[in-house]
């Protein structure tokens, strides 16, 4: 009786760890989506307070379209970390520095969201979105040399 007791329960126990590793592997990860979220706050925070503490209209139209760009990707894959959820910033770069650094982290989240498997319409607007950012962020720079 021992003998099948023990077996009722690793056979329970298999089949619990197979489900389990069945619904891990059917539900979308979109790991590479967290991290172009991850990048996309970064950028918005290098840019989002200036040397000069007054945000230009580049700057301002390069917010809103990383913002959109989230948007997009937390529609798909929500990550429930909020703006202020990013990595540290050099605080003690000044102002072009942290626009070239926001430059570099927007073209490692466009190269996170284009590699992502997903055809729900959110990655082709998140992509114009960064690229639009993207854009801002190079006239900001330009006017700021």
């Amino acid at each position: 009786m021992k003998g099948m007791r023990k077996f009722a329960v690793a056979a329970f126990a298999l089949t619990l760890f197979a489900l389990m590793a069945i619904m891990a592997s059917a539900a979308p990860r979109y790991d590479a989506y967290h991290s172009a979220l991850n990048q996309l706050r970064t950028a918005r925070a290098y840019i989002e307070h200036p040397d000069s503490g007054e945000l230009h209209d580049q700057e301002k139209n390069a917010i809103a379209e990383i913002d959109a760009a989230i948007g997009e990707l937390r529609s798909v894959a929500d990550d429930g970390k909020g703006p202020d959820d990013h990595d540290p910033l050099d605080t003690h770069k000044r102002w072009i520095p942290r626009l070239n650094e926001a430059a570099k982290l927007l073209n490692k989240a466009h190269d996170n969201v284009v590699r992502e498997d997903d055809n729900s319409g959110a990655k082709d607007r998140a992509v114009q979105h960064i690229g639009q950012a993207s854009k801002y962020i190079q006239q900001a720079i330009a006017l700021e040399q």
